[in-house]
């Protein structure tokens, strides 16, 4: 494990007696026509016309132990020269995306795991989502997908169960900045973290936070 102050995402540790990574996941290329027009499709089917798909990782992997691949999506566009996220105001048509692609019966689907994206020119602080990781964090036999989001001066990392048909967030924890309004009117910079779970799996609960 590197603790050099130049490493930006973090690391994932896990203390288990089981294989927390028994099927290991394939980096694929980017720029495969299917799943540019997979991410095109979603984005237009989310109000976004004409989208610039910019995807920045897929993974292939048997998320569930069935003999069969999904596929895991990460695509970014900021519209900014170094491809990172602003600091504010994001433009019309941005996005960071997160999407699985997966045979559902006997059809190929394409479902939103996390993420944001702007229909106009917003006000906002907006978040850059990728996907660090795929891990057996229960021991059940079946990976969980980790997703690492960052804004200017923050960072968060989720832990989603794919399973059943649908993604949802059962763990979460980040750290970083806000503003807030004082009982005084003046504007303050609240620093903090904070942990969220979201599950009734008590055995996701303890080895998550080991």
């Amino acid at each position: 494990m590197s603790l050099s102050s130049e490493l930006k995402e973090g690391v994932i540790a896990l203390s288990a007696p089981w294989n927390a990574l028994p099927r290991k996941p394939q980096i694929a290329d980017p720029t495969q026509q299917v799943y540019v027009g997979a991410v095109r499709e979603f984005l237009e089917s989310r109000r976004i016309s004409d989208p610039k798909v910019r995807i920045t990782r897929i993974l292939r992997v048997d998320l569930d132990g069935d003999g069969e691949d999904e596929v895991l999506i990460s695509a970014t566009n900021y519209f900014t020269k170094d491809g990172d996220v602003p600091m504010e105001n994001p433009a019309h048509g941005s996005y960071s995306i997160v999407l699985l692609r997966r045979v559902v019966a006997g059809k190929v689907q394409t479902q939103f795991v996390a993420g944001e994206l702007y229909l106009k020119d917003e006000p906002n602080t907006p978040n850059v989502y990728d996907i660090p990781a795929v891990l057996d964090l229960n021991g059940d036999g079946k990976l969980e997908v980790i997703v690492h989001s960052h804004y200017y001066e923050g960072a968060g990392t989720t832990i989603y169960d794919c399973f059943g048909g649908k993604c949802k967030a059962v763990l979460s924890v980040e750290c970083g900045c806000d503003w807030t309004r004082s009982p005084t009117g003046r504007s303050e910079r609240v620093t903090g973290a904070a942990f969220t779970d979201t599950t009734e799996a008590p055995a996701l609960r303890r080895v998550a936070v080991s």
